[in-house]
């Protein structure tokens, strides 16, 4: 889908926790986000993306010589030109936002970055006119399941389309664009986004602006990428013979209290030092292993953070949570026994991380049926646990033996 949707009783988002696959597609979204509003892009970067969709449009000349008049012409101005007609260049970030390759989105990076810029412009330019503006209008369709699960109960939650989101002033083209939808696909709903944008604080981050069209009658508010509005009611109406639903949504300002509490994880210093690794982790909570596992593995081939064993044991965890995931246990250890090296060359022996990555060695042995070698990780973490006396540890002491009696009865049993 390229909507996301988290509560509005979720608490802060922490990468430290397992999240849920839709907090996971929502920090996605705005990591993204902030990623490219703070990247420094290199004067080769159009250069990069240009041979790119060149690769991707081999065998379609159209296209190819579309790519070439871009080559030639696009300027910084013309960015959000280049996002509201139909090009290859939003056809593929289309596909990309919805598929999360992350490597073909930090290409795409100087480009959203420049649209976004363009957007500030714009909105400065025609401020008076857009101030009085109040409602605005986005037509979409979708199968009623993942309109119930997403969207019908959600009233009070946060709302992001992960894309550039263009909405028009006016209702009726909306109307007529869900028509033409449900008339070529009848097992869809028709939703009509009515969105409220008056008296929103204006934030450079999140830029909306209005993009006049002298060709035709038609003006449209173009949202930045992620932009999040606050879900104000979902209700059924009807159009004429048509059922469809209304959903009424707020632009919410950036210093919105609830909001800032979701998302407060992504604007940590230690996430934009190691952007990469976290939205590795992100991948795996919205399920998407084969793609997470592709992305770390390519982390790895990083000179630069072969010298840095933090940020390695963190790429190795979660290529370990992977494979352990997948039932890949020889792998799983494999890298599980890289964290515990690398982490023992900066963590005293009786430090409490250590006792995570012993159990993690050990229930890969465990579901090996190696129960000797398990047994000898969980009394390593038993070990350093006892080391380090708290009642914080009580749940974690009281896991480990439980671990500890299961695996001694399994041998006991095998032998």
């Amino acid at each position: 889908t390229l909507i996301t949707v988290v509560s509005a009783s979720s608490q802060e988002i922490s990468f430290s926790s397992k999240l849920t696959r839709q907090q996971a597609f929502f920090l996605f979204a705005q990591m993204m986000k902030e990623i490219t509003a703070r990247f420094k892009f290199e004067s080769c970067s159009k250069d990069v993306l240009i041979d790119f969709c060149r690769v991707v449009y081999m065998n379609h000349d159209e296209q190819l010589r579309a790519i070439d008049e871009f080559a030639k012409n696009y300027r910084p101005n013309k960015a959000l030109y280049c996002l509201t007609n139909q090009s290859f260049i939003s056809r593929i970030l289309n596909r990309v936002v919805r598929t999360h390759e992350i490597d073909i989105l930090y290409k795409f990076g100087f480009f959203i970055k420049q649209a976004t810029i363009q957007l500030n412009r714009l909105h400065e330019e025609n401020k008076v006119l857009i101030e009085t503006i109040s409602m605005v209008y986005r037509g979409k369709t979708m199968p009623f399941l993942e309109f119930e699960t997403l969207i019908k109960n959600s009233c009070g939650g946060f709302l992001s389309f992960p894309n550039f989101l263009i909405a028009s002033m006016n209702k009726r083209f909306a109307i007529d664009f869900i028509d033409r939808r449900l008339a070529m696909h009848r097992d869809m709903i028709g939703i009509l986004f009515e969105i409220d944008i008056a008296k929103t604080t204006f934030d450079e981050k999140s830029p909306f602006a209005l993009l006049k069209d002298p060709d035709v009658d038609k003006d449209d508010v173009c949202f930045n990428m992620s932009t999040i509005f606050r879900i104000q009611s979902v209700e059924q109406i009807t159009n004429g013979e048509m059922m469809m639903w209304s959903v009424k949504l707020k632009l919410i300002n950036n210093d919105d209290q609830q909001l800032q509490y979701i998302i407060a994880s992504t604007r940590h210093d230690e996430v934009h030092a190691n952007p990469a690794f976290h939205l590795g982790k992100l991948l795996v909570d919205m399920g998407e292993y084969k793609r997470a596992e592709q992305f770390l593995l390519s982390l790895l081939q990083d000179t630069a953070i072969l010298s840095q064993p933090r940020r390695l044991v963190r790429v190795h965890n979660g290529l370990a949570a992977i494979y352990t995931y997948n039932h890949d246990y020889v792998k799983a250890l494999n890298h599980y026994h890289e964290v515990l090296r690398l982490s023992l060359t900066y963590l005293q022996s009786d430090h409490l991380d250590l006792i995570p990555i012993y159990k993690a060695i050990g229930d890969n042995h465990y579901n090996q049926k190696e129960y000797s070698n398990a047994l000898e990780n969980y009394e390593k973490a038993i070990k350093v646990l006892e080391q380090n006396p708290s009642p914080m540890n009580v749940n974690t002491s009281s896991d480990l033996h439980n671990s500890i009696s299961m695996a001694k009865q399994l041998l006991k049993i095998h032998q």
